[in-house]
């Protein structure tokens, strides 16, 4: 099973998200429990291998508007951002 590691500020904004949105954060839950699983591609939230300057990175959906973006290898799940699209990272 892998773990979970927290770039840069995104803790704060799992934090956050927390408390401001509860659904949404529920929501962020279930996706994380998943993405420690056995295919972090598998699962709710549409996983994209994402291209050009994020290349090498993964995005699921939250909402409409906010995605998770993360990477993982054989130990952790590595989260790069919580929140926006992507396109305006």
């Amino acid at each position: 099973m892998r773990s979970l590691v927290f770039e840069g500020n995104t803790w704060a904004a799992y934090e956050s998200l927390r408390e401001k949105d509860k659904r949404l954060h529920k929501t962020l839950c279930q996706l994380l429990k998943e993405m420690l699983g056995d295919d972090p591609t598998k699962g709710s939230g549409k996983a994209e291998l994402l291209k050009h300057n994020l290349s090498g990175l993964w995005s699921r959906r939250l909402s409409l508007k906010d995605r998770v973006i993360y990477k993982f290898d054989d130990r952790y799940v590595y989260i790069f951002a919580i929140g926006r699209h992507y396109d305006q990272f």
